[in-house]
Formats: structure tokens, C-alpha cells, sequence
């Protein structure tokens, strides 16, 4: 700060107190006087009037005051660029973390369709082999009961005492026991009718190719 003009009437030479300092040693780089120049350690040295040299420091100073300020103007210019680089970068990740989301979404939609694709594949099967059982088991079992009532009526018929109404009943019977003797009941599931290891599936190729998955280089 330049000095008030107060501060520089009393502004004293320290070796020639009744002396004002008034120039600049220029090689001691140092306010003195006058008699610190003709008699005093600065007789040697090159010295300079003191307003010139305090305008010229100033105006230096003032030009330095400047450099510094526009280094900090182009200092804090890189500053807010870079936090605006900091701030695309999380708006940039936050949007790429979301469309990832969406692939994989997209990923996850399709194996729980083909699963439930291959799920009604085993159902339909399983159902039309169930109900191809249960089928032939209600034959067997129709075929059973009237089986066993057919016995029932010949041990019925075989503790007729007399003949003659023995004989009256006799000959329906003995046609329908044939009769029913030959119904054919080989209709019976092949062997593996059961298997449903057909349905077996193999994933391990899908599942390498799944881990493969990685960021497109160049995108």
C-alpha cells in the first residue's frame, strides 16, 4: 500500500535520525538518505530517486497483482470445468447403469418366457400320458368288477340243487364267462412309458456364453 503523506514526513533515516529517507539504493535494494549516499555505507552504490523507484515497484506490483488474479481467473475456469466434468461423468454412469438394467431386464423376460414355454411343453405331455393311464385303468377296472360279479354269479349258479333250473341259467352263463374270457386286456403302457427324461435340457453352453457378456469396445 503506498504510504500516507503523514507517514512519510516521519519516515527517518535510522544511522541519520534527523534525516529523511528519500532515495533508493539500487544495488542494496533498500530505502535510505542522502547522507547514507555521500558519507554513509551506500557512497558506493547506484541510487535512484525514491518516487521513481516506489511508481516503478508499484507498477510492477500492480502487473504482478494482475498476472496472479488472471492465473486464478483461468485456475478457477478449470476448476468449474472439471467439476462439470465430474457431474456429466455420474449423469453419463447413472444413464449407461440404467440401460444396462434395461438389457438385462430384457435378458431375464426372455429365459422366464422360454421357461415358461418349456414348463407347458413337459405339462402337455405329462397330462396326455397321466390321462392315457388313468384311462386304461378305468378298462381294467370296469373289466374287474364286472369280472368278479360274473363270479359271484357262478358260485351262485354252482349251489343251484336242482337241474333243471341249474340248466335254465347255465348255458348264458358259460357264454358270457367265455364272452368275457376273451376280452383282450393287453392294452398296457410300453416300457419307459413313464421316462420323461426327454425334457432334459442343457444350458451349459448358454450359461458360458452369459458370463462372455462385456462392454462393446469403440461404442
Amino acid at each position: 500500500r503506498p504510504l500516507h503523506a503523514k507517514a512519510e514526513q516521519h519516515l527517518m533515516c535510522e544511522e541519520h535520525e534527523d534525516e529523511r529517507i528519500n532515495i533508493y539504493c539500487l544495488r542494496c535494494e533498500a530505502p535510505t538518505c542522502s547522507l547514507c549516499k555521500v558519507f554513509g555505507a551506500h557512497k558506493d552504490c547506484e541510487v535512484a530517486p525514491l518516487p521513481a523507484v516506489y511508481q516503478r515497484q508499484k507498477s510492477e506490483l500492480s502487473d504482478g497483482i494482475a498476472m496472479l488474479v488472471a492465473g486464478n481467473d483461468r485456475i478457477q475456469a478449470i476448476i468449474t470445468q472439471m467439476e462439470e466434468i465430474c457431474r456429466t461423468i455420474e449423469d453419463n454412469g447413472r444413464r449407461q447403469k440404467q440401460h444396462l438394467g434395461l438389457r438385462f431386464d430384457s435378458l431375464y423376460s426372455i429365459l422366464e418366457e422360454r421357461k415358461k414355454e418349456l414348463l407347458q411343453s413337459i405339462a402337455r405331455e405329462q397330462e396326455a400320458k397321466v390321462q392315457r393311464v388313468r384311462g386304461l385303468i378305468r378298462q381294467y377296472g370296469d373289466h374287474l368288477e364286472a369280472s368278479s360279479k360274473l363270479v359271484e354269479s357262478a358260485i351262485q349258479a354252482m349251489e343251484e340243487p336242482q337241474m333243471a333250473v341249474y340248466l335254465q341259467h347255465s348255458k348264458e352263463l358259460l357264454k358270457k364267462i367265455t364272452d368275457m374270457s376273451k376280452v383282450s386286456m393287453s392294452s398296457r403302457p410300453e416300457p419307459g412309458y413313464e421316462n420323461m427324461d426327454h425334457f432334459s435340457i442343457n444350458v451349459d453352453y448358454v450359461a458360458e456364453m452369459l458370463r462372455t457378456i462385456e462392454f462393446q469396445t469403440g461404442a
